[in-house]
């Protein structure tokens, strides 16, 4: 019944996997390549590196890839509409098992990742050198993942009623995005507070602190409802679509 939707994520799935393969493959040839040195601080045997900072640069990479996957529900758009509300399934249904292929598509690449991560720390930093982390840590790991979640939200309520040229809203986001992100440094009191407000539903600003350090699992907590009603925008906008 989602074929076509399996078809495209399978497909951007195998590309990004193949990416991030050859770049681990390349980092761990480059390690083990005769006469290479790599010095790590001090002591290279002992740096660590934690698991939740390795989910959380994980999460981060699949933003990417998420941006790519948000534009599966336009993709039903062109071409073949009628065909997808033929389906033995409501159009909500339809719609949310796209959501799910997706999703789990992105659960999985930002595993992958981590797995990747996890090879090239311990080929430059010696072996065993992913370090377990807290209840606390994984936790916040666990809700910086709403960060790909929430682009591919933003992605589909934006380009859930095109019926074509919905690439350039995948290719105008992560601009858009930085932009605001920027325009809160601005001076001018008016520009100030417009960006202010806007960076409320900024990805790039909810999962980010200027800190150095994971905001708060409140703040997460927000980014998780902003791609939630995002989400149910992106099912009405399809829903009510006429062919």
């Amino acid at each position: 019944m989602w074929y076509m939707p399996y078809l495209r994520v399978r497909r951007a799935v195998l590309i990004y996997v193949c990416v991030a393969a050859g770049i681990t493959l390349v980092a761990v040839a480059l390690r083990l390549w005769p006469g290479a040195h790599v010095t790590v601080g001090d002591a290279a045997e002992h740096s660590y590196v934690d698991v939740a900072m390795l989910g959380a640069g994980a999460a981060a990479l699949v933003g990417g890839l998420a941006t790519v996957l948000g534009l599966n529900l336009a993709a039903e758009n062109e071409g073949h509409l009628e065909l997808a509300w033929t389906k033995p399934v409501s159009r909500e249904g339809y719609a949310l098992g796209v959501f799910a292929v997706d999703i789990g598509a992105i659960a999985a690449c930002i595993v992958f990742t981590a797995l990747c991560g996890a090879i090239v720390v311990d080929v430059f930093s010696g072996f065993q050198a992913v370090a377990a982390s807290t209840g606390d840590d994984l936790l916040r790991t666990f809700a910086f993942c709403g960060l790909p979640l929430l682009v591919y939200a933003w992605i589909a309520a934006m380009s859930a009623s095109l019926k074509r040229n919905r690439g350039a809203v995948a290719g105008l986001f992560w601009p858009l995005m930085l932009a605001v992100g920027l325009l809160q440094s601005v001076r001018i009191p008016a520009v100030h507070a417009a960006a202010s407000a806007l960076n409320l539903i900024n990805p790039l600003s909810i999962y980010t602190s200027g800190a150095g350090r994971l905001p708060s699992l409140w703040t997460f907590a927000w980014g998780w409802l902003i791609a939630a009603i995002l989400l149910a925008a992106a099912l009405v906008q399809w829903r009510r679509l006429e062919l």
